[in-house]
């Protein structure tokens, strides 16, 4: 156990020195680029983008706290949402299981764009239709792979459970649910991002305050330092919900791990 813990720490200091690395090896280009382009007022170089995130931290850090809440709040109610359906789809009849499988793919197919745009006018609150951008990304995101994974138990461990006479809920919680963890949080990390794109696409929309209004703000004001700085607050909050998810990725999945390595 103890073994398998260091190990677990050296990977994970490093996947930090990976990324650092590639911060590193990201911004000088982009030094090396900017540099060689010449026209700063449309490409500007790193220390531009530092500076003008010197000039208003106060703004800076309000702005981006309602967007992370906006991305947090839409990324849980999302989740959740997927999961219960995909969850209630395992029970319902196959006819309407199929029709409402087609619904969800149907909506999908709308363009997220123009998606955001009707909930920015069904929900004109402030924070309100961005953060229903955000779940509505992040539940299409998740559900359709959810669902096939629950629906996907090995036939062997299904007929097992047959033969003990187990609830719905016992084979959902001891042998659906666990068997489609790999999945369900490649799915979340899915859902992650696309939590991100709805919180700033409903931003672009229809908001007066978060990071993508300061995108639009800075664009018309021809502060194209400060448009760059927002983008970047903005992946790094994707970046901090990923790290979390890998995280729990990391704790919910050791067994997953641990049988891999024993099969080999």
């Amino acid at each position: 156990m103890l073994g398998e813990q260091r190990a677990a720490a050296r990977a994970g200091s490093v996947a930090v020195g990976h990324w650092v690395v590639f911060g590193v090896i990201s911004i000088a280009l982009w030094a090396v680029i900017a540099r060689a382009y010449g026209q700063t007022y449309l490409l500007p170089d790193p220390w531009q983008v530092l500076t003008q995130a010197g000039r208003q931290p106060g703004l800076l850090l309000h702005y981006t706290l309602i967007t992370a809440a906006e991305i947090g709040l839409g990324f849980l109610a999302g989740s959740v949402a997927a999961l219960l359906v995909s969850v209630t789809l395992l029970i319902l009849p196959r006819w309407l299981r199929d029709y409402i499988q087609r619904l969800v793919v149907t909506l999908n197919s709308v363009p997220f764009v123009a998606m955001a745009g009707l909930v920015v006018i069904w929900f004109p609150a402030p924070m309100e239709a961005q953060t229903m951008a955000a779940a509505l990304f992040c539940f299409f995101a998740v559900v359709y792979h959810t669902h096939q994974a629950f629906g996907a138990s090995p036939p062997l461990y299904e007929d097992l459970m047959s033969s003990y006479s187990a609830s719905f809920m016992q084979r959902l919680l001891y042998l659906k649910l666990p068997a489609s963890l790999p999945v369900l949080m490649t799915s979340l990390k899915g859902g992650a991002m696309a939590a991100v794109n709805g919180a700033i696409v409903g931003e672009l929309f229809g908001a007066y305050q978060g990071l993508g209004f300061l995108i639009m703000d800075s664009r018309y004001v021809g502060n194209t330092s400060r448009v760059f700085l927002s983008a970047l607050l903005c992946t790094v909050l994707g970046w901090v919900l990923m790290g979390l998810l890998a995280l729990v990725e990391r704790r919910v999945l050791g067994w997953h791990r641990m049988q891999l390595r024993e099969a080999t």
